[in-house]
Formats: C-alpha cells, structure tokens, sequence
C-alpha cells in the first residue's frame, strides 16, 4: 500500500473527493509482524483534521525501533485458551490472534508472560481480553462485553461508543476490575507524509475513560479509581495492519508517537534496543516514581528535547525511587542500560 510521494500526491490534487474505507481485511492475521518506531509525542499536532487534509509530519524524529509478532491463539500457552479458543461456548471472545504483552509486577500482584488476544470480523475489531501467569498461576481474562476498537467498515464522519469490562480475582488477596468506555470519531482523511513513507489515511479519534476497581480481602474494604481520560489518535492505511501513525495522550499530556519507517530499511547495532522498556509506576506520575531494576548498569532520563536531566548507577534487583518535584509537566524518555543492551519508557510528569 505504500505509494511514491509524487503520486499520491498528483493523484489527491486530480480527485480531492476520494477517501478510503477501511474493513476487516485491514487488520493483522497470524504470524504477522508489524514494525514501527517511536518518538516523543510532544509538540505533534493532533488537533488539525477534516476532510481533505494534508499531513505533514515528515519531520518526526525516528527513536526506538520495535516491533509487535502477532501469533495464532494456538501458539500461545495452553491454559490461556479457554475462552480464547473455544468458539461454541465463548464465540464473542473467540480470538485470531495474540499479541505478547507487557509484564506487570506491583506490591502483591505479579502478572507476566502477557498475552493480549485480537479479532476482526465485518462488525468491526475486537480486543476480546488477555492471559497471563498471575502470580504464577497460568489465568486467562475475557472482556465482558469485549472492546471494540474500531468498527467496520470504516468511513469518515462514522462515530460510535462502546463499553467494555474485565475482572480479575486473586484468591485470598483481592479483587481488581476495570470499566472502559471508549468513543470513536473518524474525524479526517486525505494523506499522510511520514519521514520515509507517504500514505492515503483514515484518522480516528479514541476517546477512552477507564475506572479500576479495587477490593482487598485481608483488609475488608475496596474502592473506586478513576484513570487519566486517555485519547488515542490514528492514522489508518488499507494493508498496513498497525495505524501507520499514532499519538496517544494521557490527562491531556501527549506521550509517545509510533509510526511506520520503512521495515526493510530498520538496522540495528551493535547495542540491542529492547522494545519493552522498564515498567515504570505510577505512570502519569506527580511527585516521584519507581523502576524495577533487573541489571546493574545506568538510568538516565531525558527530556522531551532529548537532553540529559538526570542519570546514576543502578544496581540489580533494586527498586529505584525517582523524585520528580523539580521537573516540569511533561513527557520525559527513561532509559536503563547495562553495556550491551538498553531499554526505554516513557513517563508523564502531571500535576
């Protein structure tokens, strides 16, 4: 689907009325692998959209290079797979793919070898819920209802809400839930210059509150939280799978930016850039915030024009506190290095 600039280009200016649709088709199957890079998201304009627009964000800085492996729900751990794979008894969390995870480890609950499971169909795309080893015991989580991310067929001006929810019990520790309602708008189209590809888009505007609901069973009491408002803006590219762009902001304050950068031309040296960073929390963060450390080597965090505003040795096993009083609102890269390898996060400074 990707096209020469000069085409594209003479072609939206012959025909300023086309748009594309996006469907089932569009999404990711099995075994595909769906590379991006990030950067910071800061200073990227997400508020200019309509019909018939022209973005520009060829000067987007190429950062960390990853890439998300998508697997047949076969593939993934067995017991993962009730729900998942079993479309007579759950047909709405029957799943086409899973995607690898982040790990999760705070206080009493640890959450690792994660699994997000996805399906596409001609109602729209679905994030039907997750497996994962829950302090070590192999769970799997369906979303009732499921999230649908994207509703099909796609077209501009469509707008749609949905709700969608999980829950998770630990015996004899607590009860964690989450509700979600997410509200989408397909709020432009025309084309996308990126640094190295040029492409027809859809974007779509995700505006997605979340509450988390917690019950502690030791302590007999439980309580309600709401999240951040999170919005999610994407470019969406027939073919392409992943959204060849997008920006997701958290409480108003943009985060990261991932975007499609010529898979074949992406190289590495000889450091190895890990595409999951340190799992950072709490995240956004106000005074302070804490990185898990699983080697000795170096943290150094950067601001959002790249310069050093911190850095120190770490050892491994640490919990390392990061106090944040003197730093500004804003989005900040965190990164730990032990010689050959490095990993990045991002954290959000709101006050």
């Amino acid at each position: 689907m990707r096209r020469p600039l000069l085409a594209l280009s003479i072609a939206f200016a012959a025909n300023v009325s086309a748009q594309i649709t996006i469907g089932e088709d569009d999404m990711p199957n099995a075994n595909d692998t769906l590379r991006y890079r990030t950067t910071i998201a800061t200073g990227v304009d997400v508020g200019t959209t309509g019909a018939g627009i022209i973005w520009d964000f060829g000067q987007l800085n190429p950062l960390l290079e990853a890439a998300d492996t998508t697997v047949s729900v076969s593939a993934t751990p067995f017991l993962y797979q009730l729900f998942f794979n079993n479309p007579i008894l759950y047909p709405q969390n029957r799943a086409d793919y899973g995607v690898k995870g982040t790990d999760f480890d705070f206080q009493a609950i640890a959450l690792t070898d994660v699994y997000d499971y996805f399906r596409a169909d001609a109602n729209g795309f679905f994030n039907v819920g997750f497996g994962a080893n829950v302090n070590g015991l192999p769970t799997s989580v369906r979303r009732q209802p499921t999230d649908r991310v994207h509703q099909f067929p796609m077209n501009y001006g469509n707008e749609e809400i949905s709700a969608s929810a999980f829950n998770l019990t630990i015996p004899g520790l607590f009860y964690f839930g989450q509700d979600q309602v997410r509200s989408n708008e397909v709020d432009g189209w025309g084309i996308l210059y990126l640094p190295a590809d040029t492409f027809e888009v859809l974007r779509v505007k995700s505006t997605i509150q979340r509450s988390d609901t917690i019950y502690i069973q030791q302590l007999d009491t439980g309580f309600r939280l709401p999240e951040p408002e999170t919005i999610e803006y994407k470019w969406i590219a027939a073919g392409m799978g992943k959204p060849v762009l997008e920006v997701v902001t958290i409480g108003g304050v943009a985060t990261t930016a991932e975007f499609f950068y010529e898979a074949d031309d992406i190289t590495t040296g000889v450091a190895t850039v890990r595409a999951e960073g340190p799992q950072v929390y709490p995240n956004p963060a106000r005074n302070e915030v804490f990185v898990p450390v699983v080697a000795d080597g170096r943290l150094i965090m950067r601001d959002a024009l790249g310069r050093v505003v911190l850095q120190r040795n770490v050892r491994s096993g640490s919990l390392e506190r990061v106090e944040l009083a003197s730093f500004a609102n804003g989005t900040y890269v965190l990164e730990l290095s032990d010689g050959g390898t490095s990993s990045r996060s991002t954290v959000v400074v709101q006050r």
